[in-house]
């Protein structure tokens, strides 16, 4: 796992337990669908940016980069969104 990924992977971990009590799937599986605010079961980059800016993740500058890195590295499907599953693979606690 990459530096960046287990910075993400830590943030989210404490971002879950503040909210949930917990980093189980099932927490995950929340965390997810609440970013997903428009209910398309994908994360795009709009969306991304709510749940970096959230999780303290990279600043003004450089959570555009972190974006675009993310996406490029987590999304199989070529949509530029991310999926439940493409989610919780690159996140896996």
């Amino acid at each position: 796992m990459s530096n960046e990924q287990q910075e993400l992977v830590e943030k989210i971990q404490k971002l879950l337990t503040k909210k949930y009590g917990d980093t189980s799937t099932s927490s995950m599986k929340k965390l997810f669908d609440e970013y997903d605010a428009d209910g398309d079961g994908k994360i795009d980059a709009d969306e991304l940016e709510k749940l970096l800016k959230d999780v303290n993740l990279g600043n003004t500058f450089t959570r555009g980069m972190w974006i675009k890195g993310i996406i490029s590295k987590l999304d199989e499907s070529g949509d530029k969104k991310i999926d439940w599953a493409e989610f919780s693979k690159a996140v896996e606690l």
